[in-house]
């Protein structure tokens, strides 16, 4: 999460300050392109990575383009305060959030560098360079609008459903909306990616690639730890992923009971999603009784 960041008080003031001057909040989809403009930055007409472009390219600049060419999808240049994106990203929430990556990077104070150039790998959730961890979570601050998405979420049901509404309501890409969902959430939520393709046939065997879970579901069932490898004989949730009649699973919380936990599944090309939830009874708002 991003307040464990030593950053984090100055990336919220930052991003809640960008989302005033760009008049963003209750905006949807998220305005990107305010949110560029009102950081004093333009998008490049054409992409700098292109050949003819890095024969004109600043000085400062070639070395690092020729050698990067084919790795970079994002790049910021505070000299010219222009932002590029690769035109090889096919997704269009993908491609908002790296330009709001490289946003980040120009409005964040400490970070004074006059070029950041960023690949897959620091465009990652979990990348370990801490001005790319700042990017990141600022540019997810901006494109979520902060708090307002959790409390979109919060009044609709939980399932892949309504996190494919909230991504093209935000202008998200799916990936991006599952982590924040599954992080954001006020109720017992947990989320797994998996590959696309099984490992193994018998049994069912995935490569589990992330996980991530809400502050109530640590309390219930504890920290996730699920392996790298996991099996449908071991998790038998994920018999959702052939079977779409399964719906639920048992599991152990921390108290030592067995609760039911509902399932649901959303299969992509690339990725599978599973999404795991303990249903609460939602508390009714007392009835406000009119003194006369």
């Amino acid at each position: 999460m991003w307040r464990e960041l030593e950053s984090a008080g100055e990336i919220n003031s930052r991003v809640d300050q960008l989302l005033r001057a760009a008049d963003a909040y209750g905006r949807f989809p998220t305005p990107v392109e305010d949110l560029v403009r009102a950081a004093e930055l333009t998008e490049a007409d054409d992409y700098i990575l292109d050949e003819s472009l890095i024969k004109k390219a600043p000085a400062y600049l070639h070395k690092l383009l020729r050698s990067a060419k084919q790795k970079i999808q994002g790049l910021v240049d505070r000299r010219a305060l222009v932002v590029h994106v690769s035109p090889t990203i096919e997704n269009e929430g993908k491609k908002r959030f790296v330009r709001l990556h490289e946003t980040v990077h120009h409005i964040l104070p400490h970070q004074q560098d006059l070029l950041y150039a960023d690949d897959h790998e620091t465009l990652l959730r979990t990348t370990s360079r801490i001005f790319e961890r700042e990017a990141n979570v600022g540019a997810a601050e901006l494109l979520f609008q902060r708090e307002h998405f959790a409390r979109d979420a919060a009044d609709m049901e939980i399932s892949t459903a309504t996190i494919s509404y909230l991504a093209n309501r935000y202008g998200s890409s799916f990936h991006a909306a599952f982590h924040r969902y599954a992080e954001a959430h006020p109720g017992v939520i947990a989320a797994i990616v998996l590959e696309r393709t099984p490992r193994s046939s018998w049994p069912p065997t995935w490569r589990r690639e992330e996980f991530m879970s809400t502050q109530k579901w640590n309390e219930r069932f504890g920290q996730p730890t699920w392996p790298r490898t996991m099996r449908s004989d071991e998790y038998p949730f994920l018999a959702a992923l052939d079977f779409s009649g399964v719906d639920q699973t048992d599991m152990r919380n921390l108290a030592g009971n067995v609760d039911v936990v509902k399932v649901d599944i959303l299969q992509t090309p690339y990725k599978n999603f599973v999404l795991l939830w303990f249903p609460q009874r939602r508390r009714r708002r007392p009835r406000q009784v009119r003194v006369v």
